[in-house]
């Protein structure tokens, strides 16, 4: 799941409009080839490139067009396109969200679909996009629902959706923080399956930090440590104390933690997804770096 996979996430894609010939092309710096549509290019269209996504909003055609550099082909959705929609495009995933036709839409650039929910879109409603997931927080419909560029496909959890609750999205991971619910939940684009929950408390203080494949959360008065693994789609927690002090941070497939009280460097790797401890003096001037890729 390398940051430096060009099919996965560097910008693949480019896109030309002409109205005047009536033509949408776009290039895939992956297949090296051209693909053109012949449509109509219109007033109000809109365009939005991520990476290996690109889409087209058509109001004028009522048609949604999405073109996918990994697979270097377009898709089209006959689908009506109103004021008041929502397009959120970041490297493999678009999201639309509709709230006229009730519906959220999502195009995956690897998989090369659409995958579309028949749900209530609400005023109030939170929206993120991140390389390969979107997450989107309804409260009014106490539902979390994530779409995974890489399965292409949905979940949904009906759970309370509360004000408070704090939402992160990066790489291949959502999560979800709680404190009405005593909650930690996470979702996975890598593994498309079921949500990842800890019923634990939520308190102010906590620390939160969420990098491509990998989410941090320090708990000062809990005592832990957990991190999320969007790899193997698990939790894995440690019981040490957190202190005023600690470094946090995270990129790639790691989260790091340097404690100078405990005279301890721990690390987790989201590939294993499981920690990994030193007790060794921290002093100050210690350095500490992580690779976006490491």
């Amino acid at each position: 799941m390398s940051e430096q996979n060009p099919n996965f996430y560097l910008a693949r894609v480019a896109l030309v409009a002409q109205p005047t010939q009536n033509a949408l092309r776009a290039y895939s710096a992956v297949t090296g080839t051209w693909a053109s549509l012949t449509v109509p290019v219109d007033t109000g269209d809109t365009f939005l490139l991520g990476g290996n996504t690109a889409l087209v909003a058509q109001p004028v055609q009522n048609v949604l067009r999405a073109f996918s550099a990994i697979t270097g082909t377009w898709v089209s959705l006959t689908v009506p396109v109103d004021t008041g929609d929502t397009f959120l495009v970041d490297t493999n995933v678009a999201l639309v969200a509709q709230p006229t036709q009730n519906a959220l839409r999502a195009f995956s650039a690897i998989t090369g679909t659409f995958a579309s929910l028949g749900v209530a879109v609400d005023t109030g409603d939170t929206f993120l996009v991140d390389t390969s997931v979107a997450l989107v927080a309804q409260p009014t419909q106490n539902a979390l629902r994530g779409f995974s560029a890489h399965t292409g496909a949905w979940t949904s959890l009906v759970v309370a959706v509360d004000t408070g609750d704090t939402f992160r999205v990066s790489g291949n991971v959502a999560l979800v923080v709680q404190p009405t619910q005593n909650a930690l939940r996470a979702f996975s684009a890598i593994t498309g399956g079921p949500w990842d929950s800890l019923v634990v408390p939520v308190d102010t203080g906590d620390t939160f930090l969420v990098g491509t494949n990998v989410a941090l959360v320090a708990q000062p008065t809990q005592n832990e440590l957990r991190a999320y693994s969007a790899v193997t789609g698990t939790w894995a927690s440690l019981g040490v104390a957190v202190d005023t002090g600690d470094t946090f941070l995270v990129g790639g497939n790691t989260a790091f933690v340097a404690q100078p009280t405990r005279n301890a460097l721990r690390a987790f790797s989201a590939i294993t997804g499981a920690w990994t401890s030193l007790t060794v003096p921290v002093d100050p001037g210690d350095l500490f770096l992580v690779g976006s890729d490491a």
